[in-house]
């Protein structure tokens, strides 16, 4: 009892001084002596061996308890006890200051460890395929990075025409679509065909009916993130009606998907969720698709295109720039996709159009849901010999580097999740 209220008083005038650095109390100042448990009168300033029974010793505080080797130590075998993993070479006290001064700091001051966590590449409200690799100072996020595990690879062997149009869909399943048009446009330029404007308006409305899918996809992916079962429920529902199809039966789900949109765009708590949180950082680059036009950069290939002018296309950006503008500029680009399937008539399934076995180069550029790719290949006598293609996602995977940083883990991952990665159009 003594000696608790002796501390107390030490602590009292010496421990609360307004910089950690100045604290010396008197009470912390020991001393390590290092005696023998059989033989207490044998006490030495350095770790040892007794010389009379050849014991290590053991350490203890100077002016400790020297009557402690007397207990009966009989039964514990010191003879065979092995000390080589305890620290007997250092002295004194180490304050926690001195332990924890090289630590990093968290925002509330404190040091803590930090712990790189794995995210993916299955975990729910992130695309499969994708691993987002955090690091934690308790829920905060210091520093984070977003890789791909099944990034596409270039062809290193020669291909015939149809096989790789199959391959590059097949590489990628979130917007098989897209690619097979990309690839279709690719080959039949260098084949030296002009666009047949009847085979283009079936693409189109194919290309748009992918682009509704995707972005309710992208709905579903959000409500699972966020624990809205209604939400992925009717969205994933939704998608796979779309997928189906055709122009009539897309005029027949327009109320049903204007509804969704609405009731989305009315739920206060989605808002208040996702408004401000994901802002992408000044000057970023290369942005693409609807990540890009929710920033109020008017970035979209079908601008160019003869046919979706034809077709009466209009572009529409967001400018906030963080996740309730990505969210906010798909729902419009739904609407948008409705209005262009409903002028272009039936979805057609890009095919390659007649070709003998030509050889040339050929380039092509297609507005896929995620943004605009670009496909360039060299052909020899039907084959393709080289390919070079610049994905949708390429740019955007470095984003969450800048988008996690300083973010509690919730937010970053509401961050990443709104940039709707495709882990497969990333190039290898």
């Amino acid at each position: 009892m003594e000696a608790a209220t002796r501390l107390q008083r030490l602590l009292a005038e010496d421990a609360f001084a307004a910089s950690p650095d100045d604290f010396d109390s008197s009470i912390l100042q020991t001393k390590t002596e290092y005696v023998c448990p059989m033989h207490p009168e044998v006490v030495e300033d350095e770790p040892g061996s007794c010389p009379k029974c050849g014991m290590d010793l053991v350490a203890r505080e100077a002016g400790g308890d020297a009557d402690a080797g007397e207990h009966d130590h009989s039964g514990h075998g010191h003879g065979d006890h092995d000390h080589g993993d305890h620290d007997h070479g250092s002295s004194g006290f180490m304050s926690m200051v001195e332990v924890t001064k090289d630590l990093p700091r968290s925002a509330d001051g404190l040091a803590m460890d930090w712990l790189e966590v794995p995210f993916g590449p299955c975990f729910p409200g992130l695309p499969g395929g994708l691993r987002l690799t955090l690091t934690l100072d308790g829920d905060g996020v210091t520093e984070g990075q977003a890789t791909s595990l099944v990034a596409m690879g270039t062809p290193s062997e020669e291909v015939a025409v149809e096989t790789f149009i199959e391959r590059l869909a097949a590489a990628t399943p979130l917007a098989p679509v897209s690619y097979r048009l990309l690839a279709c446009r690719a080959i039949e330029q260098a084949a030296g065909l002009e666009p047949d404007p009847a085979v283009e308006r079936g693409r189109a409305a194919a290309l748009e009916r992918e682009r509704i899918a995707s972005h309710l996809g992208w709905l579903a992916q959000l409500g699972r993130q966020l624990s809205f079962v209604w939400l992925t429920r009717r969205a994933a529902a939704l998608q796979l009606e779309t997928q189906r199809a055709d122009g009539e039966q897309l005029v027949v789900l327009r109320p049903a998907l204007q509804a969704l949109i609405a009731r989305l765009e009315h739920t206060p708590l989605l808002k208040a969720r996702l408004k401000g949180i994901g802002a992408l950082p000044h000057g970023s680059q290369d942005l693409r698709g609807p990540v890009a036009r929710a920033s109020g950069r008017t970035e979209d290939a079908r601008q160019a295109d003869a046919m979706y002018c034809e077709l009466g296309f209009e572009l529409y950006i967001e400018g906030a720039g963080d996740a309730w503008a990505r969210f906010r500029q798909r729902h419009v680009e739904i609407v948008t996709s409705l209005d262009l399937v409903e002028a272009a008539g039936d979805p057609e399934l890009p095919k390659l159009r007649a070709i003998d076995s030509p050889s040339g180069t050929g380039e092509a550029t297609v507005e896929t849901p995620r943004g605009r790719s670009t496909l360039q290949l060299t052909l020899e006598r039907g084959q393709v010999v080289s390919v070079e293609l610049d994905g949708a996602c390429r740019q955007h995977i470095g984003l969450a580097a800048d988008l996690v940083e300083g973010q509690e883990l919730g937010d970053a991952l509401v961050a990443v999740g709104s940039l709707d990665l495709s882990p497969w159009e990333v190039s290898s």
